[in-house]
């Protein structure tokens, strides 16, 4: 197991699992703290549940001052098709990005730490609107409560996906480190997970394992075992990809949290040495990077198309029968979605008397064709539904 825990510690996270509201679930995460020894196997659980700690604490003051009437919503509202948040050490030009690609007007200055509360802008490209936020800047020490690091990594938790802004006159390959062990210490990964693993509590039913995939080097009845021992003894365990035992404690104790980001380069056109390109693009593996210029407008119109390519959306256009031509904004889904999602986006009454659909498309044969609600649709399709 990846932190070797103690019983007493197994049995006080059950407890957070079942806390009903923020106040328990502090009070019982810091019991739990209490609960995990401390060596270098328990580091990142020890890490986590800190940054988890300073969340919450987070959240039950913005609630305090909600009920007292005071102060500002820290947290914009979800807007539009997708929301993703800028992240950046300070001066890395969050503001000028979010002034170059949005209606947000936020302020731009050479001093540091311009920007201590989240901005939002609406960033629209080829039919998706994007709802961008620029967070304060990250810091040392963010995952664990410094400077607004609860707000930056609620931000990033709550959002669809994450731009990862650098700043090419410093050094690259400092900040990108520096912001992904922030993000990692508070359960954020960027790198995509081998597995999805999801585990669902009840009352009744006792232990279900439900494998799409398969299990490394462990089987289900260890699985099982490993459950027990953490006091879950009715639940199902749905498991899509590879996992090993490791993974499904790691989801038993909350998991990592995968966000799809990409990495803009900003100031490109202040960088002398283009070698240092290479060795960024080695660390960042599959994560795409976009080289631009909020000075110059390098490269700020590819950004749309990587943010839809990285977010794994797709664009559907909806049809009235006596129609002729869609609707010209497009249901704005995730890929693999089908009829009955879009039947459902559109209106719960719809969806249930759905009947079939009709498909103009990449995901058709021939124009018009009659498919059910389980047809899987693609980026272009027009669907007439009829109930």
């Amino acid at each position: 197991m990846p932190a070797n825990l103690p019983a007493e510690a197994k049995a006080k996270w059950l407890k957070v699992l079942e806390a009903k509201d923020p106040q328990e679930k502090l009070k019982a995460l810091q019991e739990f703290l209490s609960a995990v020894p401390q060596h270098k196997g328990t580091e990142k659980l020890r890490a986590q549940v800190r940054a988890k700690i300073a969340a919450l604490r987070r959240e039950i003051e913005e609630r305090k001052s909600k009920r007292a009437g005071g102060g500002l919503k820290i947290f914009p509202e979800k807007e539009g098709d997708a929301q993703v948040v800028l992240v950046s050490v300070t001066g890395a030009g969050r503001s000028s990005l979010l002034w170059k690609l949005t209606n947000a007007r936020p302020e731009i200055a050479s001093r540091p730490f311009t920007t201590t509360r989240p901005v939002p802008g609406m960033y629209v490209c080829d039919g998706v609107m994007y709802q961008l936020i620029e967070a304060p800047p990250i810091t040392k020490g963010a995952a664990e409560g410094e400077a607004w690091g609860p707000i930056i990594m609620t931000l990033v938790r709550n959002a669809d996906g994450i731009i990862v802004l650098l700043d090419a006159s410093k050094d690259l390959l400092g900040q990108f480190n520096l912001i992904v062990e922030e993000l990692e210490e508070a359960g954020i990964t960027l790198k995509k997970p081998q597995a999805k693993i999801e585990i669902a509590r009840g009352t009744i039913g006792g232990i279900q394992v439900v494998v799409n995939g398969k299990l490394v080097d462990c089987t289900i009845d260890d699985v099982k075992k490993l459950l027990v021992s953490y006091k879950m003894f009715n639940c199902r365990v749905l498991i899509n990809g590879e996992a090993s035992l490791d993974d499904i404690e790691e989801a038993i104790l909350g998991g990592k949290v995968y966000k799809p980001a990409i990495v803009i380069v900003n100031k490109i056109d202040l960088l002398r040495d283009k070698s240092v390109l290479d060795e960024l693009r080695k660390v960042c593996d599959h994560i795409p990077i976009i080289e631009v210029s909020c000075v110059t407008g390098e490269g700020l119109n590819e950004i749309g198309r990587a943010l839809f390519e990285r977010l794994e959306l797709m664009r559907v256009y909806t049809k009235e029968p006596w129609e002729e031509k869609p609707a010209p904004r497009p249901l704005v889904l995730k890929k693999g979605a089908t009829v009955q999602d879009v039947a459902e986006k559109i209106h719960s009454r719809l969806a249930k008397n759905l009947k079939y659909a009709r498909v103009w498309g990449p995901s058709v044969k021939h124009p018009g064709e009659k498919v059910g609600r389980d047809h899987v649709l693609a980026d272009g399709d027009i669907v007439e539904l009829r109930d």
